[in-house]
């Protein structure tokens, strides 16, 4: 029988830049004079001095062993090694291997001592990496080299088992099972096969088994694996003669099966709506491997407290301790290999290995439903619609993945154009509440109305799943937090990712260079208030883009980026070090198995209006609907109810709308709309909505003249309506009111005019003096999703804004912003470049009222500025004021209070 000793712990580490190790035969000696001690499991970018190493690096250890019994022999086996291993054991070449995701093991026989013996490895980890698999480590985050999961010695027998796949049957009725010995079994020896339940010891059923071929196994009564019943049971193996066992292997499995028909992806015979997150399994003290079994299980119990029921685990093979909690608690996975960069024969001899290795290595694991191949055409450098080649190359692929394993679903380029799949998914990256209408829009014209288009020319979608497997929007953490948890700044905050992600919007530093060049300290106390600031804004957007989704039923799940922040990317829904961010305990109202939403109207009313919104109910887990709904607005003592009685339908829109009509002596103000579901079933789930009411103001406004110019006189018509008197000529004006920034208004306001300039139309105005724009990005946009908008609240002390511009904006979001920071954008139809300038030394002469910035700061611009001068001030806004005045109620508030502010000036 087998006997294990782990060799995990202490080793002696060196590094051989000038790689001489190999010339001065280090294996032959002991490197402990030479090297430093370190714990395998080891990744030495862990270590600050080699956080940017790459090249060779020694590892060294000593170990005691007993000489193999007759009959058998001793074997290193190590899990993982980035990139290369050349092993030595006490000066005797073993061998190599190439890979860093998978396991490898060398036979020790010829050259193992009985007692003290000592293992060398030499790993490499080139610098020109772009023909191995590597996934996103050294380009967008930290490198990942050395040692990083375990090794383990092991005397087995000579003849022995090697390995076991298992397959549940289509039919759930019994389990395939194939076992493989290092070689062809003599006469005498047989197989015996056993099926228990996971740990547990009386077998329900056993068989003789042959070598090599698939047997059946049958028994009654069996229990399914599922995320709310997670079974596991044992296949255990035997290698016998008569009445001894030679060798014994066991491996644990769940019987369940998944497919896709109809538009749906289905598990055990049930339709199975995906809730996912996208999983890079970064940590941030042991960089790509999780601390441990006490982290994993509470990692994946936060997952199912936000909601999710399933982690896609992004361009990485998921370490095999992972994957058992994963089926221990329910917890589904879609796993995909890391991607070289490179298309080239061996870039994908490479990637294919490891894409087979992980099919084989992880295939018992109940809790994989989907394996992908490639993301978003990383490794086929850009081009699959148009190059046949790549197609024929990856239909290849995905036939011998479904040849691999036929019993799950097969991505074959995840969120790009599709060859051939068993899921038809996007990645669509939009901002909410700024883009709510493309939102709305891309979804029921694009993702759902046109699913052929996401398909390769000459290939059609067979109504697979459509699932939206990355979108998402950022929320900073403090940045102290992380100083504060690691006891210094991590040296990530300069960005360790390669030139490709260096833009000012990727690096932490930026936000302490910015906070107060820009003016971001005027708007917000401290970092704490801003990242609070950005968490409120990060929630507020995935509420509104998972709602969306779920109103829709030809979307049949979803893979939120991303489950934690990774480094400098800071959209997790857990910062790095897994904590919940700002309001994100409360994600299950709109991401778990059953949410009550409101499809609202307006999120802005008018006093004496009527609040209106349609009332949907998402059943992922086909609960029966039978209860009561309850909808109220608390600050106005406002409430109905109704009972509802809807089957177990996984989608329902109520016939009758919700509809509260607003008192016309309330004061303008933020309102929240709650519903709270009650059923029978005991299922109470809740949801709520930011609103504002405006109170109707009446049309006095003092003799406040006012002078319009190169605006629409419907924007003249609604001041009149607003009480304002308009002025004919400006020199009879308290205030100008502009769509062009001429040389009148320039030299007015020099002179003491007060000129407010309505720029919401950006570039497109034909004369906007020395002001240049920056305009948003159209429809979808990663780099728009880690944006923020923020306004100076003090600035409007009467109107209930939110620093950082949420619903009350809706509908008047800037489309342009001054820049203050170089940007680039893409020019035309071509994909190109454009190098764009900013105005930095705005933030010097100017007073920014608000603003926009990317991810950590950067990117900064801003949308409504003032400049002064000795008695005159002018006033910039890129906000949607001009054609929403009078109609929009907060922004109708805004000019109002604009127009009031520029009054007092000069009659004070």
């Amino acid at each position: 029988m087998r006997k294990q000793i782990i060799l995990d712990g202490s080793w002696i580490f060196l590094t051989d830049p000038d790689q001489q190790g190999l010339n001065q035969e280090w294996y032959m000696k002991s490197l402990s004079d030479k090297g430093t001690e370190v714990t395998v499991p080891h990744i030495w970018q862990r270590d600050d001095r080699f956080s940017t190493y790459t090249g060779a690096a020694w590892y060294q250890c000593e170990f005691h062993a007993e000489k193999p019994k007759d009959h058998d022999i001793t074997v290193v086996t190590f899990d993982a090694v980035d990139y290369e291993a050349k092993v030595w054991l006490n000066g005797v070449y073993l061998g190599s291997h190439e890979g860093g995701y998978t396991p490898f093991e060398f036979n020790f026989d010829k050259a193992l001592n009985e007692g003290v013996n000592q293992l060398t490895v030499r790993v490499y980890d080139p610098s020109d990496n772009a023909e191995i698999p590597i996934g996103k480590q050294g380009s967008w985050y930290s490198r990942v080299s050395g040692i990083w999961q375990s090794v383990t010695l092991e005397q087995r027998p000579a003849i022995h088992l090697k390995d076991i796949q298992i397959r549940p049957a289509e039919d759930l009725s019994g389990v395939w099972v194939q076992v493989t010995a290092n070689e062809q079994l003599p006469d005498g020896l047989s197989l015996q096969i056993s099926v228990t339940e996971h740990n547990g010891h009386e077998e329900i059923v056993g068989k003789e088994a042959q070598e090599e071929e698939w047997m059946f196994i049958k028994w009654d009564d069996i229990r399914l694996w599922s995320p709310e019943d997670p079974f596991l049971y044992d296949v255990t193996v035997r290698l016998v003669s008569g009445e001894h066992t030679y060798d014994e292997k066991r491996k644990h499995f769940g019987m369940r099966n998944v497919y896709q028909k109809d538009g749906d992806v289905w598990l055990n015979g049930q339709p199975l709506k995906i809730r996912g997150a996208l999983d890079q399994a970064f940590y941030p003290d042991t960089i790509y491997s999780a601390p441990g079994e006490v982290f994993i299980k509470d990692e994946i119990q936060k997952a199912k407290q936000l909601g999710f029921n399933l982690l896609r685990k992004h361009i990485k093979i998921e370490t095999p301790e992972y994957l058992y909690w994963a089926d221990r608690m329910g917890m589904l996975i879609w796993e995909e290999p890391p991607n070289v960069v490179k298309f080239s024969a061996q870039a994908n001899r490479r990637f294919k290995k490891d894409l087979l290795e992980m099919i084989k290595r992880d295939a018992h694991h109940p809790s994989i439903i989907i394996w992908s191949i490639y993301n978003e055409e990383w490794g086929l450098e850009w081009d699959l619609s148009n190059d046949s080649e790549k197609q024929r190359y990856v239909k290849e692929l995905f036939e011998e993945v479904r040849a691999s394993d036929a019993t799950r679903l097969i991505c074959d380029n995840s969120g790009w154009r599709h060859v051939v799949t068993d899921v038809n998914d996007t990645h669509r990256y939009f901002t909410v509440p700024e883009q709510s209408v493309e939102w709305k829009a891309d979804l029921r014209e694009n993702i759902i109305g046109s699913p052929d288009a996401n398909f390769v020319p000459g290939q059609v979608s067979s109504q697979e799943p459509v699932i939206v497997s990355e979108f998402g929007v950022w929320g900073l953490p403090d940045p102290q937090d992380m100083i504060d948890y690691y006891g210094k700044q991590p040296l990530w905050y300069e960005n360790l990712g390669d030139d490709t992600h260096k833009e000012d919007f990727k690096r932490p530093l930026t936000l302490f260079e910015h906070f107060e060049r820009y003016q971001l300290n005027e708007v917000f106390r401290d970092y704490a208030e801003l990242a609070a600031c950005s968490q409120r804004r990060q929630f507020r957007a995935n509420q509104g883009l998972i709602e969306e989704m779920r109103k829709e039923r030809g979307i049949n799940g979803y893979v939120v980026t991303e489950l934690t922040d990774i480094e400098w990317e800071t959209n997790g829904w857990m910062d790095y070090a897994r904590n919940f961010k700002k309001g994100f305990e409360k994600a299950n109202r709109f991401n778990g198995p059953l949410v009550v939403m409101a499809d609202l109207k307006e999120r802005n009313v008018w006093t004496g209006d009527a609040l209106t919104a349609e009332l949907m109910i998402s059943n992922h887990d086909f609960r029966p609907l039978k209860g009561t709904l309850i909808c109220e607005i608390p600050e106005l003592n406002l409430q109905e109810s109704r009972m509802i009685d809807e089957g177990t339908n996984v989608w329902v829109k109520l016939q009758e709308d919700i509809r509260f009509m607003i008192p016309e002596d309330t004061k303008t103000m933020s309102i929240t709309l709650n519903l709270r579901l009650e059923l029978e079933d005991g299922s109470v789930v809740e949801n709520e909505y930011e609103l504002t009411i405006t109170k109707q103001e009446p049309a006095r406004r003092q003799g406040i003249r006012v002078y319009t110019a190169y605006l629409p006189e419907t924007f003249a018509e609604q001041l009149r309506r607003q009480g304002f008197d308009i002025a004919e000529e400006m020199n009879e004006a308290d205030i100008a009111i502009t769509g062009q920034l001429t040389k009148e208004f320039e030299e007015s306001y020099i002179m003491g005019k007060q000129i407010l300039f309505l720029a919401e139309d950006g570039d497109t105005i034909a004369e906007k003096g020395p002001i240049t724009f920056r305009e948003m990005d159209r429809g979808e946009s990663w780099n728009r999703t880690s944006s923020m908008n923020y306004v100076n609240t003090a600035k409007f002390p009467e109107i209930p804004l939110q620093k950082e511009m949420g619903w009350e904006f809706h509908g008047i979001f800037p489309e342009y912003v001054i820049p203050m920071t170089n940007y680039e954008k893409i020019g035309g139809t071509v994909g190109r470049i454009v190098y764009m300038f900013g105005n930095s030394a705005l933030a010097d002469s100017s007073e920014i009222l608000s603003g926009y910035f990317q991810g950590w700061a950067g990117q900064n611009g801003a949308s409504m500025v003032r400049h002064y001068s000795a008695k005159g001030s002018l006033t910039i806004t890129t906000w949607k004021l001009i054609r929403n005045y009078g109609k929009h109620p907060v922004g109708t508030s805004i000019l109002n209070q604009l127009i009031h502010e520029f009054s007092n000036k000069i009659h004070n």
